[in-house]
């Protein structure tokens, strides 16, 4: 993730300044200063927490949307058959997914970057974003004496990738317009819910487990 810089000597040059800088993104050319030391500019975190909170205008653009299946965990707790005969056992609960960003940056009723960064999401791909999203997954799992199971998934997941336009009344560290690039934010994919997996798993009890769950 980078960030750019530009003053501008007047407000009356704004707009035309702002649509140079969406061809540069879009060109891939970045408006930097590579000698400036970091006590001249602000952090990517920084920029992102000014947004709509102390700027005076933000705005995100986004520039790609994907989908893809989150890493592969573990929902609910583990459950165990000390019993002497098979049966029938109840895995899972509850399994919610939040939103992360590359920056960091906790998400508060306070954050103003989140209704910016929603309205451009929702106005760009018609469909909502979430940032959090509670599933109840439950099943009964047959395990024989001496088995453990359990319910592993991987939730339907969605990532963007854009840019922050940040403008502020007064020059902050020096420039009154600051970009932030390559931002990423992702979270759960509201538009293919239903595109992970669910999987029933079961093993042997270890000798450990046996001692820990079932000689009580």
């Amino acid at each position: 993730m980078v960030l750019a810089r530009r003053m501008h000597k007047n407000a009356k040059r704004f707009s035309a300044a702002a649509g140079t800088v969406t061809a540069l993104a879009v060109g891939g050319t970045l408006l930097l200063t590579p000698s400036a030391s970091a006590a001249d500019q602000p952090t990517i975190r920084q920029l992102v927490e000014a947004c709509n909170t102390t700027s005076s205008f933000c705005r995100f653009h986004p520039q790609k949307l994907e989908s893809y299946i989150g890493p592969n965990h573990q929902v609910g707790a583990t459950v165990y058959n000390c019993g002497t005969g098979d049966g029938e056992f109840g895995v899972g609960g509850q399994d919610t997914t939040g939103s992360s960003d590359s920056v960091g940056v906790a998400i508060t009723t306070s954050a103003g970057f989140e209704g910016v960064f929603e309205v451009a999401f929702e106005t760009s791909y018609n469909h909502t974003w979430e940032r959090s999203h509670t599933d109840t997954v439950e099943y009964k799992k047959h395990l024989e004496p001496g088995q453990k199971g359990w319910i592993e998934r991987g939730t339907a997941k969605q990532k963007v990738t854009g840019w922050y336009e940040i403008q502020f009344k007064k020059r902050y560290y020096g420039h009154f317009d600051w970009y932030v690039y390559n931002y990423t934010e992702s979270g759960f994919d509201t538009s293919h819910p239903s595109a992970g997996y669910t999987n029933l798993k079961s093993a042997p009890m270890t000798a450990t487990e046996r001692q820990q769950h079932c000689n009580r």
